[in-house]
């Protein structure tokens, strides 16, 4: 028995320290300085496409406005998957700094890489990753080049640059003051939203209000669909916010994928799937909402009108 009593100790506490470890991450949110730090993520480059007009508003208007949005602090609000998520002073912007670190090899991996048989494994994982790096990066792309008003996207920055020429403080969870240099971090700056989930609660008992909710929503889901582009993650409820007091736009923009033989048919299958877990809390939730969700569901999928990606090209550009 006392040869058994070191090993159940010893068990007991590396039980002990994970445990306080997962409590510690959890209650922290794991931000740290070094986990939006870009590194060697910045040798890509990501060359974002904008039509002439666009060019000529954001030389008179977007670099003073953007000054203005970050010439203040932003405190930390949440943790994505993506990202870190901060909130502006004036609660009117939210600033999602990306966390690099997801990408990069853990160090168990590094450890145990030098082993031959460990490198198939280690090489799996880390082509994963940089597989994911891409995607993600390749989404905020196309949601700038093509949905900034559905997503209420103002700015991205996903290459290292020289023009910001501006150090902003963020707070986080602890109340620490961090400066970070926007040059050298990878971000998205958005309009904050009210989470859809918590408009729709609100408006629970107005049906006209409800109403107007859902129909904004299917009414961006439209346009995005037009311009042949999907979301493939489809926790609605989480990923939409509302602005301007009942304007659903969608605020996760890390899944966004370009469809280059999307049609009806297949829209109508995607819109289907896409409002599946919207209609199974509505039905929990909001019960009476689900004829008018139905009803806007067979509009969508009878009327939206699907380009092919070169007209859709030509008609922007």
């Amino acid at each position: 028995m006392k040869f058994l009593k070191i090993p159940l100790k010893i068990l007991f506490l590396l039980t002990f320290i994970a445990i306080l470890s997962k409590s510690w991450v959890s209650y922290s949110s794991s931000f740290r300085l070094d986990k939006i730090e870009p590194k060697e993520f910045f040798d890509n480059f990501f060359e974002i496409k904008i039509s002439e007009i666009e060019i000529s508003q954001i030389k008179i208007h977007e670099n003073k406005d953007l000054a203005k949005m970050l010439n203040q602090k932003y405190k930390f609000l949440s943790k994505g998957r993506q990202s870190f998520v901060f909130a502006s002073q004036d609660n009117k912007y939210v600033l999602k700094l990306f966390r690099f670190h997801r990408y990069r090899s853990s160090i168990f991996n590094e450890l145990i890489s030098s082993f031959d048989l460990a490198k198939k494994y280690t090489k799996k994982i880390q082509d994963e990753k940089d597989e994911l790096y891409l995607k993600t990066m390749n989404s905020y792309k196309l949601v700038y080049e093509n949905l900034k008003d559905e997503t209420a996207t103002i700015y991205i920055h996903l290459n290292k640059t020289n023009n910001l020429n501006r150090k902003l403080k963020i707070e986080d969870k602890f109340k620490k003051t961090h400066i970070i240099d926007l040059n050298e971090v990878g971000f998205v700056l958005q309009k904050k939203a009210v989470p859809f989930k918590e408009a729709l609660l609100n408006a629970k008992n107005d049906k006209k209000a409800i109403e107007n909710l859902i129909d904004s929503f299917f009414n961006n889901l439209k346009v995005i669909y037009s311009k042949n582009l999907l979301n493939k993650d489809r926790h609605v409820i989480q990923n939409l916010g509302v602005i301007d007091k009942n304007r659903v736009v969608e605020v996760d923009i890390g899944r966004f994928s370009l469809k280059k033989d999307f049609n009806n048919t297949k829209v109508k299958k995607e819109a289907y799937h896409y409002t599946t877990y919207l209609k199974k809390w509505l039905l929990k939730n909001i019960p009476a909402s689900i004829k008018f969700v139905d009803e806007k569901l067979i509009e969508l999928t009878n009327n939206t009108n699907i380009k092919s990606n070169e007209e859709s090209h030509a008609s922007k550009y």
